[in-house]
Protein backbone atom coordinates (compact mmCIF):
# COMPACT_ATOMS: atom_id res chain seq x y z
CA UNK A 1 0.00 0.00 0.00
CA UNK A 2 2.53 2.54 -1.07
CA UNK A 3 2.38 5.57 -3.07
CA UNK A 4 2.22 5.12 -6.69
CA UNK A 5 4.02 6.34 -9.55
CA UNK A 6 3.50 7.69 -12.88
CA UNK A 7 6.13 5.86 -14.89
CA UNK A 8 7.46 2.67 -14.99
CA UNK A 9 10.75 2.33 -13.46
CA UNK A 10 13.23 0.84 -16.57
CA UNK A 11 15.87 0.72 -14.43
CA UNK A 12 17.22 -3.11 -13.97
CA UNK A 13 16.40 -4.28 -11.22
CA UNK A 14 18.97 -6.97 -9.50
CA UNK A 15 18.41 -10.59 -10.14
CA UNK A 16 16.14 -9.55 -13.10
CA UNK A 17 16.56 -10.91 -16.94
CA UNK A 18 17.92 -7.72 -18.91
CA UNK A 19 17.63 -8.94 -21.94
CA UNK A 20 13.49 -9.67 -21.32
CA UNK A 21 13.27 -6.34 -19.94
CA UNK A 22 14.58 -4.84 -22.88
CA UNK A 23 11.98 -6.57 -24.95
CA UNK A 24 9.50 -5.82 -22.62
CA UNK A 25 10.70 -2.00 -22.23
CA UNK A 26 10.38 -1.91 -26.43
CA UNK A 27 7.20 -3.38 -26.44
CA UNK A 28 6.07 -0.77 -23.88
CA UNK A 29 7.58 2.14 -25.63
CA UNK A 30 5.66 0.72 -29.09
CA UNK A 31 1.53 0.16 -27.43
CA UNK A 32 2.29 3.52 -25.70
CA UNK A 33 3.05 5.20 -29.26
CA UNK A 34 0.59 7.21 -30.72
CA UNK A 35 2.27 6.30 -34.30
CA UNK A 36 3.48 3.10 -35.49
CA UNK A 37 7.34 2.92 -35.06
CA UNK A 38 10.01 1.95 -37.38
CA UNK A 39 13.15 0.03 -36.90
CA UNK A 40 15.44 3.23 -36.91
CA UNK A 41 13.11 4.65 -33.93
CA UNK A 42 14.26 1.65 -31.55
CA UNK A 43 17.50 2.16 -32.17
CA UNK A 44 17.53 5.77 -31.64
CA UNK A 45 15.24 5.63 -28.62
CA UNK A 46 17.08 2.37 -26.70
CA UNK A 47 20.72 2.73 -28.04
CA UNK A 48 21.59 -0.37 -29.02
CA UNK A 49 23.08 -1.15 -32.40
CA UNK A 50 20.71 -2.15 -35.58
CA UNK A 51 21.24 -6.20 -35.50
CA UNK A 52 19.88 -6.20 -31.85
CA UNK A 53 17.47 -3.99 -32.22
CA UNK A 54 15.74 -6.54 -35.14
CA UNK A 55 16.20 -9.66 -33.08
CA UNK A 56 14.12 -7.81 -30.08
CA UNK A 57 11.45 -6.62 -32.90
CA UNK A 58 11.43 -9.95 -34.95
CA UNK A 59 11.11 -12.05 -31.78
CA UNK A 60 8.05 -10.30 -30.43
CA UNK A 61 6.77 -10.20 -34.10
CA UNK A 62 6.81 -14.11 -34.42
CA UNK A 63 5.13 -14.42 -30.89
CA UNK A 64 2.63 -12.55 -32.23
CA UNK A 65 3.01 -8.92 -29.85
CA UNK A 66 4.03 -6.82 -32.87
CA UNK A 67 2.67 -7.03 -36.47
CA UNK A 68 5.40 -5.26 -39.18
CA UNK A 69 3.17 -3.57 -41.86
CA UNK A 70 5.00 -5.13 -45.06
CA UNK A 71 4.99 -1.62 -47.01
CA UNK A 72 6.17 0.96 -44.87
CA UNK A 73 7.72 -1.49 -42.20
CA UNK A 74 6.64 -0.16 -39.40
CA UNK A 75 5.90 -2.20 -35.97
CA UNK A 76 2.62 -1.93 -34.00
CA UNK A 77 0.58 -3.48 -31.73
CA UNK A 78 -0.12 -7.41 -32.58
CA UNK A 79 -3.15 -9.90 -32.27
CA UNK A 80 -1.60 -11.63 -28.98
CA UNK A 81 -1.66 -8.26 -27.11
CA UNK A 82 -5.48 -7.75 -28.13
CA UNK A 83 -6.41 -11.37 -27.35
CA UNK A 84 -4.90 -11.03 -24.01
CA UNK A 85 -7.63 -7.65 -23.64
CA UNK A 86 -10.01 -10.04 -24.60
CA UNK A 87 -9.62 -11.56 -21.51
CA UNK A 88 -9.27 -9.28 -18.83
CA UNK A 89 -12.34 -7.48 -20.25
CA UNK A 90 -14.52 -9.05 -17.65
CA UNK A 91 -12.60 -8.31 -14.87
CA UNK A 92 -11.88 -4.73 -16.60
CA UNK A 93 -15.54 -4.62 -16.18
CA UNK A 94 -16.00 -5.57 -12.63
CA UNK A 95 -13.64 -2.96 -11.85
CA UNK A 96 -15.17 0.29 -13.88
CA UNK A 97 -19.04 -0.77 -12.66
CA UNK A 98 -17.41 -1.05 -9.42
CA UNK A 99 -15.79 2.68 -8.60
CA UNK A 100 -19.22 3.96 -7.95
CA UNK A 101 -19.63 2.44 -4.88
CA UNK A 102 -15.65 2.22 -3.56
CA UNK A 103 -16.01 5.96 -4.15
CA UNK A 104 -19.21 6.48 -2.03
CA UNK A 105 -18.02 4.02 0.18
CA UNK A 106 -14.87 6.49 0.82
CA UNK A 107 -17.06 9.51 0.93
CA UNK A 108 -19.12 7.59 3.69
CA UNK A 109 -16.22 6.78 5.76
CA UNK A 110 -14.15 9.77 5.05
CA UNK A 111 -10.82 7.01 4.68
CA UNK A 112 -9.52 5.43 1.41
CA UNK A 113 -11.61 2.38 0.05
CA UNK A 114 -9.93 0.14 -2.60
CA UNK A 115 -11.08 -3.33 -4.44
CA UNK A 116 -8.56 -6.03 -4.63
CA UNK A 117 -9.22 -9.29 -7.33
CA UNK A 118 -8.19 -12.86 -5.94
CA UNK A 119 -6.33 -13.89 -8.98
CA UNK A 120 -4.50 -17.28 -9.17
CA UNK A 121 -4.35 -17.37 -5.72
CA UNK A 122 -2.78 -13.90 -5.25
CA UNK A 123 -4.95 -10.52 -4.90
CA UNK A 124 -4.48 -8.22 -7.12
CA UNK A 125 -5.16 -4.39 -5.77
CA UNK A 126 -7.02 -2.92 -8.85
CA UNK A 127 -8.72 0.16 -7.89
CA UNK A 128 -8.63 2.46 -5.09
CA UNK A 129 -11.11 5.36 -4.36
CA UNK A 130 -10.16 8.95 -2.23
CA UNK A 131 -12.33 10.77 -0.15
CA UNK A 132 -12.13 14.67 0.66
CA UNK A 133 -9.99 14.13 3.87
CA UNK A 134 -6.66 16.02 4.76
CA UNK A 135 -5.40 12.65 5.94
CA UNK A 136 -5.58 9.58 2.94
CA UNK A 137 -3.84 6.49 1.79
CA UNK A 138 -2.96 6.30 -2.25
CA UNK A 139 -2.51 2.68 -3.17
CA UNK A 140 -0.41 1.14 -5.82
CA UNK A 141 -2.61 0.19 -8.46
CA UNK A 142 -1.29 -3.97 -10.22
CA UNK A 143 0.46 -4.16 -6.86
CA UNK A 144 -0.38 -8.22 -5.00
CA UNK A 145 -1.09 -7.84 -1.89
CA UNK A 146 -0.14 -10.66 0.36
CA UNK A 147 -2.38 -12.80 1.35
CA UNK A 148 -1.55 -13.53 4.72
CA UNK A 149 -0.90 -10.09 6.09
CA UNK A 150 -3.66 -7.81 4.15
CA UNK A 151 -7.24 -7.40 4.80
CA UNK A 152 -7.97 -7.38 1.20
CA UNK A 153 -6.14 -11.11 0.94
CA UNK A 154 -7.31 -12.47 4.46
CA UNK A 155 -11.01 -11.72 3.53
CA UNK A 156 -10.22 -13.97 0.46
CA UNK A 157 -8.60 -16.34 1.71
CA UNK A 158 -11.18 -16.93 4.38
CA UNK A 159 -14.39 -17.69 2.28
CA UNK A 160 -12.26 -20.46 0.14
CA UNK A 161 -13.27 -23.84 0.06
CA UNK A 162 -11.30 -25.80 2.80
CA UNK A 163 -8.99 -27.54 0.58
CA UNK A 164 -7.90 -24.50 -1.37
CA UNK A 165 -7.16 -22.43 1.51
CA UNK A 166 -5.18 -25.38 3.11
CA UNK A 167 -3.03 -25.58 -0.19
CA UNK A 168 -2.76 -21.61 -0.43
CA UNK A 169 -1.49 -21.40 3.47
CA UNK A 170 0.91 -24.65 3.20
CA UNK A 171 2.17 -22.67 -0.11
CA UNK A 172 2.98 -19.45 1.67
CA UNK A 173 6.31 -17.40 2.73
CA UNK A 174 4.83 -15.95 5.73
CA UNK A 175 6.74 -12.74 5.69
CA UNK A 176 7.11 -10.88 8.20
CA UNK A 177 6.51 -6.83 7.19
CA UNK A 178 6.36 -5.53 10.57
CA UNK A 179 5.97 -6.87 14.60
CA UNK A 180 2.55 -7.76 14.35
CA UNK A 181 2.33 -9.53 11.11
CA UNK A 182 1.25 -13.26 11.35
CA UNK A 183 3.95 -15.69 10.91
CA UNK A 184 2.70 -19.22 12.16
CA UNK A 185 0.61 -21.40 9.89
CA UNK A 186 -1.64 -22.17 12.74
CA UNK A 187 -2.02 -18.47 14.08
CA UNK A 188 -3.14 -17.80 10.72
CA UNK A 189 -5.81 -20.45 10.19
CA UNK A 190 -7.67 -19.07 13.90
CA UNK A 191 -7.45 -15.45 12.19
CA UNK A 192 -9.06 -16.96 9.38
CA UNK A 193 -12.23 -18.84 11.18
CA UNK A 194 -12.78 -15.63 13.05
CA UNK A 195 -13.00 -13.46 10.22
CA UNK A 196 -15.25 -15.98 8.47
CA UNK A 197 -17.51 -16.02 11.58
CA UNK A 198 -17.51 -12.24 11.86
CA UNK A 199 -17.58 -11.75 8.31
CA UNK A 200 -14.46 -9.24 7.66
CA UNK A 201 -10.91 -9.70 8.42
CA UNK A 202 -8.26 -6.70 10.22
CA UNK A 203 -5.00 -5.99 8.98
CA UNK A 204 -3.91 -4.22 12.40
CA UNK A 205 -0.39 -2.97 11.37
CA UNK A 206 0.07 -6.50 10.23
CA UNK A 207 1.14 -5.14 6.47
CA UNK A 208 2.46 -1.79 7.00
CA UNK A 209 3.16 0.38 10.54
CA UNK A 210 0.41 2.58 11.59
CA UNK A 211 -2.26 1.57 9.53
CA UNK A 212 -5.37 -0.52 10.02
CA UNK A 213 -6.91 -2.12 7.43
CA UNK A 214 -10.74 -3.85 7.01
CA UNK A 215 -11.58 -5.65 3.88
CA UNK A 216 -14.95 -8.16 3.43
CA UNK A 217 -14.84 -10.47 0.50
CA UNK A 218 -16.87 -9.89 -2.74
CA UNK A 219 -18.83 -12.97 -4.20
CA UNK A 220 -19.65 -13.85 -8.00
CA UNK A 221 -23.53 -15.25 -8.72
CA UNK A 222 -21.84 -18.97 -7.98
CA UNK A 223 -21.37 -17.59 -4.02
CA UNK A 224 -17.24 -18.27 -4.57
CA UNK A 225 -14.88 -15.24 -3.39
CA UNK A 226 -13.55 -13.15 -6.10
CA UNK A 227 -12.50 -10.48 -4.79
CA UNK A 228 -13.09 -7.91 -1.60
CA UNK A 229 -13.57 -4.36 -0.62
CA UNK A 230 -11.96 -2.62 2.43
CA UNK A 231 -10.76 0.48 3.89
CA UNK A 232 -7.69 1.66 4.90
CA UNK A 233 -6.93 4.25 7.48
CA UNK A 234 -4.42 5.78 9.73
CA UNK A 235 -4.28 3.61 13.19
CA UNK A 236 -4.56 6.91 14.86
CA UNK A 237 -7.54 8.54 13.74
CA UNK A 238 -9.31 5.27 13.85
CA UNK A 239 -8.73 4.29 17.16
CA UNK A 240 -8.47 8.81 18.10
CA UNK A 241 -12.51 8.42 17.58
CA UNK A 242 -15.39 6.55 19.57
CA UNK A 243 -17.41 4.42 17.06
CA UNK A 244 -15.26 5.45 13.76
CA UNK A 245 -14.07 1.55 13.50
CA UNK A 246 -17.85 0.58 14.17
CA UNK A 247 -19.13 3.07 11.34
CA UNK A 248 -16.29 1.73 8.71
CA UNK A 249 -17.81 -2.12 9.74
CA UNK A 250 -21.06 -0.97 9.35
CA UNK A 251 -20.50 1.11 5.98
CA UNK A 252 -18.51 -2.55 4.48
CA UNK A 253 -21.55 -4.58 5.49
CA UNK A 254 -23.92 -2.25 3.31
CA UNK A 255 -22.19 -2.69 -0.09
CA UNK A 256 -24.04 -5.63 -1.92
CA UNK A 257 -21.64 -8.54 -2.06
CA UNK A 258 -22.45 -10.10 -5.29
CA UNK A 259 -20.66 -8.25 -8.07
CA UNK A 260 -20.73 -10.56 -11.17
CA UNK A 261 -24.01 -11.72 -11.66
Amino acid sequence: MTEPVDEPDRKPASGNIKTLEKGLAILDEIIDSSTPLKLSDIIRRFDIDRASAFRFLQTLESKGFLRKDAVTKEYDVGGRLYYWASRLREKTRLINSFHERLQELADSVQQTAHLGLFINNRVLLADFALSASLVTIRHQIGAFEPMHSSAAGKAILAFLPQDRQDRIIEGMDLVAFTKNTITSRDALRIDLALTRERGYAIDASELHEGLTCVARPLFNARGEAVASVGVTSVTALVSGEAGRFEKIISALKSIDDRILE
